[in-house]
């Protein structure tokens, strides 16, 4: 293949990638939850974040993924198999409603692949992928707590000294234009760590207008946000009986570690640490949790081998063909 034909060939595929993440984005689930913003008004937010926060915020993490890892040479094998292994595994999730992390998807194909081409010592950059599981660890956990506090802080000074039903209501109008902002730095924040993980695997590659490829992938993640992101974004807005008060309990700790993350360039998963967040809003207000929570746990154990498997089995066929 010429090497324009080749750079084509990455760049639809991911594309391809960024839309199935926008097909397992629930970032505006919240929001949709507390009944702020109708899914026509979120969608149209989601499309305008995804599309600047790919472009202001996406080079970081791109660059971590695409040059940080790996020890081996990134091939156009290796590029080819990553990108179609990750869009594999997150359009069907995406189409089985269940919100996958991108993150343990894209880094479980580009450790498998590692591992299996370099070996242990000499395929991957342990350092790194030691860095990310603290923070992937951490994440939720500190998501779980800080939204359990939030919601008990809220309840214990705002609601709580609230006299009759126009208190309430006053204050959770003021908590919806707070949740509409919380939500839209979180938006940007999610674009920029999501779609660098797209296209990170061929930033590896150098010589790539990087600018181009973030503005391509945030379009491609808000065209998946709209046609198939409606389902995760409905499905995790069930989780836990929402308002804007507990929205923006359950919003804010992701909000401030995807900022950071992402600024770092630190690839985080949004999914694992709002879901942590919800259940923290549920234990504090001694709500249930709908059962399909367990059916999602047990995707996010399966999704890093999953994906370090599946992309060695695609990685035969396709270096032979290419």
């Amino acid at each position: 293949m010429e090497t324009t034909s080749i750079l084509l060939v990455f760049i639809v595929l991911g594309m391809v990638i960024a839309f199935s993440i926008g097909a397992n984005d629930e970032t505006f689930a919240c929001i949709y939850g507390s009944k702020t913003l109708t899914l026509r008004e979120l969608l149209i937010l989601s499309t305008i974040f995804a599309v600047l926060g790919a472009v202001f915020f996406g080079r970081a993490v791109s660059e971590t993924v695409g040059k940080n890892i790996l020890y081996i040479k990134i091939t156009t094998a290796i590029v080819i198999t990553v990108l179609i292994s990750t869009a594999f595994w997150l359009i069907l999730s995406a189409r089985l409603g269940i919100p996958i992390s991108t993150t343990h998807t894209t880094i479980g194909v580009i450790v498998g692949l590692g591992i299996f081409l370099g070996g242990w010592d000499r395929g991957i950059n342990w350092l790194i992928i030691i860095e990310m599981s603290i923070w992937w660890i951490l994440s939720p956990i500190i998501g779980f707590i800080a939204s359990f506090m939030a919601y008990k802080l809220i309840h214990k000074f705002i609601i709580n000294k609230q006299n009759g039903f126009q208190d309430f209501q006053k204050s959770e109008r003021i908590f919806s234009y707070i949740l509409v902002i919380t939500i839209c730095l979180t938006a940007l924040s999610r674009a920029g760590n999501e779609c660098s993980k797209a296209i990170g695997i061929v930033v590896g590659i150098g010589d790539i207008e990087i600018n181009l490829l973030l503005f391509l992938t945030g379009l491609s993640f808000a065209f998946g946000i709209v046609i198939l992101g409606r389902y995760i974004i409905k499905s995790v807005s069930k989780i836990t009986e929402l308002m804007p008060s507990t929205a923006f309990a359950a919003e804010i700790p992701s909000t401030i570690i995807l900022f950071i993350g992402t600024l770092r360039g630190i690839p985080l998963s949004g999914s694992h640490m709002l879901v942590a967040s919800l259940v923290g809003i549920a234990k504090a207000r001694h709500m249930p949790i709908e059962k399909r929570m367990w059916k999602i746990l047990i995707v996010w154990i399966l999704t890093f081998p999953v994906a370090a498997i599946m992309a060695i089995i695609f990685y035969l066929p396709i270096s032979s063909f290419i």
